[in-house]
Formats: C-alpha cells, structure tokens, sequence
C-alpha cells in the first residue's frame, strides 16, 4: 500500500507548473530569402535553411539564456541576431507549489522565446 501511495505522489511532487502548461521546446518562425541557412553561433550546427516559401519554422528547446543564429548565403554578408529569452509568467503559478520553480528552472521552462518570428534581413557582399 505504501509503495501505490508513492508510487502516485512521485508525479505530483516532482512535476511543476510548467511542466503541465508548456512544452520543454517552442516553435520560432524565420522569415527571410530562399536558401538563407541558419546556424547555431555556440556550436556552428546548421538549425534549419529558409525554404522557397521565405520562411521557415523551427522547434528549439527553451533556454534561460538569449541564443545567437548566424545567417548565412553565398553572396551575402554572415548576419548574426538574437533569439531573446524571457521570464514566462505562466510559471508565477509555481507560487502554489515552490519547489516547482527549481525544477523549471532547471528544466529552462520557466523562459519562453519572444518574438517567436524573426525577419532575417541580408546585406550583400561587395566583390
């Protein structure tokens, strides 16, 4: 009986807030011309090209921190920008539950990125 009564407590102690309402991963659109290719700055990782559409949409996983993407096309200047991270409020609800908020925070759920569109704008390179 013990075992079933902490079988079932596990989830509700070790779950949080966030955990429930958001996922660990939020969908970014990027806008800009067919073939711009998108690269991860920290770990030079190509994260996903522009498609003849002019855009594109990639789910990347919640970070605490800002994360930087390199554009890049042949004839074109590398353009670096910003894909800002802030505080998600829906985790204040983590109030009911403290110990909600380190588990979000560790999980970097508590962020979200805002924006979620990015227009990638690039300079041509001169000969």
């Amino acid at each position: 009986m013990k075992k079933m009564i902490v079988a079932l407590l596990c989830p509700l102690l070790f779950s949080s807030c966030m955990t429930v309402f958001t996922k660990s991963r939020q969908t970014v659109t990027f806008t800009g011309e067919a073939g711009t290719k998108l690269y991860d700055a920290t770990s030079n990782v190509k994260i996903a090209e522009i498609s003849d559409g002019g855009s594109t949409t990639v789910k990347m996983k919640k970070k605490l921190a800002d994360k930087t993407i390199i554009a890049k096309k042949s004839g074109y200047k590398d353009t670096p920008f910003i894909i800002e991270s802030e505080f998600n409020a829906k985790s204040l609800w983590n109030i009911l539950f403290w110990p909600g908020f380190l588990i979000d925070l560790g999980t970097g759920k508590i962020n979200k990125y805002d924006p979620v569109i990015y227009n990638v704008e690039l300079e041509k390179q001169e000969d």
